[in-house]
C-alpha cells in the first residue's frame, strides 16, 4: 500500500470529529439497544508507528482483517441473565514498512505482521436514548517483524517476535440516531500481564545466541467509533501501546522500552 501517510491521518481525524459532533442532536429517545447476538467481519487500513525512544522506528501502512462472534446469554436464559453477553474478537494486520535508527541506519520494505484473540464477557445498562455495556476478559497478541538484510550502514538486522497476554476492560457506548442508524463507539484499555520478546540474533550470526526477554509492565489502549446501519457499519480507530524496559537477561541484554500507535479506519458486515 502506498497511501500517503499525513493526509490519511488527517481525513480519519476529520471524519472521527464530524461522527461524533454531528451525532449528538440526532438521538433518538427512549430506545433500547441491547446487544444481539451474531456475527461481523471488517476490512481496514491503518497507519502503524514503532518507535524505541532515540534508538529506532518502524513505520508501516497496513490492511487488517476483523472478525467478531457475540452470543447474548438473554436468548438462552431470558428471566435470569438480563443484558449479559460473550463475545470472541479476532484481528490481523499485515504490511510492510521502513526501519530506521540513528545507531544502524535505515532498512525498507520489510514484512510486519501482527493478530490479536480476546474473550470478552460483558452487560448491557439501558438508559433513555443510549446504552452502555461494560466488558472484561483476556487476551493475547503476537506480533512478527522481519528485519533481516543489511542496512544502509551495514548493519545486519534480525526478527522479532512479541507476545503479550492481557487482561482488556472495556465499555460500549450505544446512542440511537434519527435515521434508526446507530453510533457506536468503545474504549478499551488492556493492562499486560506478560510479556515475552524474542530477538533471532543468530540471524546476524549464526554463533549468536537467540535471546528471550520478559516484559512486565505496560498497557494498551484502544479508541473506536462507528456509525452503524443494518448490516453495514463504518468508522475510525486508534490504538496504542505503551511498553516499559524489559527484565535483563544474564549478559544484561534487555528490550527498550517503546511505544506502538495504530490510526485506521475499517467498515465491517454484521450477520
Amino acid at each position: 500500500m502506498n497511501f500517503d501517510r499525513p493526509i490519511f491521518l488527517r481525513k480519519v481525524a476529520q471524519v472521527a470529529a464530524v461522527w461524533c459532533m454531528a451525532g449528538l442532536p440526532l438521538l433518538a429517545q427512549g430506545a433500547d439497544m441491547p446487544t444481539k447476538t451474531g456475527n461481523e467481519i471488517g476490512i481496514g487500513l491503518s497507519s502503524y508507528k514503532y518507535t524505541e525512544p532515540g534508538i529506532a522506528s518502524f513505520k508501516a501502512n497496513k490492511i487488517g482483517f476483523d472478525y467478531s462472534g457475540t452470543y447474548a446469554l438473554d436468548a438462552e436464559w431470558p428471566n435470569r441473565n438480563k443484558g449479559w453477553f460473550v463475545r470472541g474478537d479476532l484481528h490481523f494486520a499485515t504490511g510492510k514498512g521502513d526501519y530506521s535508527s540513528p545507531i544502524s541506519g535505515s532498512l525498507n520494505n520489510r514484512p510486519d505482521w501482527y493478530y490479536e484473540a480476546k474473550g470478552l464477557i460483558g452487560k448491557d445498562f439501558h438508559f433513555d436514548g443510549y446504552t452502555l455495556s461494560p466488558y472484561a476478559g483476556l487476551g493475547y497478541r503476537y506480533l512478527y517483524n522481519d528485519a533481516r538484510g543489511a542496512t544502509s550502514l551495514f548493519v545486519s538486522g534480525y526478527r522479532r517476535q512479541s507476545n503479550y497476554f492481557t487482561l482488556p476492560v472495556g465499555l460500549t457506548h450505544k446512542m440511537a440516531l434519527a435515521n434508526q442508524s446507530q453510533l457506536v463507539s468503545t474504549v478499551e484499555f488492556s493492562y499486560l500481564l506478560r510479556g515475552r520478546q524474542e530477538s533471532r540474533l543468530s540471524d546476524v550470526n549464526p554463533v549468536l545466541q537467540d535471546v528471550t526477554n520478559r516484559q512486565r509492565s505496560g498497557y494498551g489502549l484502544r479508541l473506536g467509533t462507528m456509525v452503524q446501519f443494518s448490516t453495514w457499519s463504518v468508522g475510525p480507530s486508534v490504538m496504542v501501546w505503551r511498553i516499559k524496559d524489559s527484565d535483563r537477561t544474564a549478559a544484561g541484554l534487555f528490550e527498550p522500552r517503546n511505544s506502538t500507535t495504530e490510526v485506521g479506519i475499517k467498515a465491517a458486515y454484521s450477520f
